[in-house]
This record gives structure tokens, sequence and C-alpha cells, in this order.
């Protein structure tokens, strides 16, 4: 019988000086941002993940950051929807994340983007 662990990201002190020796410069990526032992905010940098990090550390926003690096503004995008639809209130994002400059991505979790993929889903499965 096996038994899944859970998996948390390491939450680390949203100090300058740790983003700057954790995150080097002109890295995109997605990150949440905690107060309380609680998440309070979900987002991202499709440019300077570092300098979006280091503003929120200036506002004194939050205790505590996870973070993961992407490759790609579209990973980026897809990281940031996911926790913005998992979370729980009372979270400070009020409104959906935006799809990445220049790109008409859907967010692969809200329900018309689940309803196209399953229908289509199922279609394959139909046909085949």
């Amino acid at each position: 019988m096996t038994t899944a662990t859970r998996v948390r990201p390491r939450r680390y002190r949203l100090r300058p000086w740790l983003i700057r020796s954790l995150i080097p410069a002109r890295q995109m990526g997605s990150y949440m941002l905690y107060r309380r032992g609680s998440a309070v905010y979900t987002g991202r940098s499709d440019t300077d993940l570092r300098r979006r990090l280091l503003a929120h550390a200036a506002s004194a926003r939050a205790e505590y950051f996870t973070f993961d690096v992407h490759h790609s503004p579209i990973t980026a995008y897809a990281a940031e929807c996911l926790s913005f639809h998992v979370l729980e209130p009372p979270m400070d994002n009020q409104v959906h994340p935006s799809s990445p400059s220049g790109r008409l991505a859907p967010c692969p979790y809200c329900a018309p983007t689940v309803q196209l993929t399953r229908r289509s889903r199922q279609w394959q499965e139909d046909v085949q």
C-alpha cells in the first residue's frame, strides 16, 4: 500500500536580501505571498520575478513568499491561474489573472475552458 505525500513549497521570508540571493534578475515566474501563515496573494512576472517580489517586500504586503521559475509566459500564467482558482478566500486578488501580453490564452482552469476540453476529449473517444 502506498501513501501519497503532500509536498509543500518552502516559504521564504519576504526580505530584499533574500529575494536577491535566490532569484536571478530577468527571470520569469509565479509566486504566492503569505501573511499570518495563510496565502493572501498570487501573482507572476513575465519579465522580472525578482523585481516584482522586491516591490512586494518594499510595500510590506506579506511576511513570506514561495516562487516557481518558468521558461515561458504561458506556463507562468497557467501556474498563477491554478493558484487563483484553488486558493480559498480571503485572498487579496480580486480580479482573475490576465493572459500574457500580446496573447489571448484562455485560462486552463475556468469552467468554459474545462468544459470545452472535456467535450473535445469525449469527441475524440467517440471517434476512435
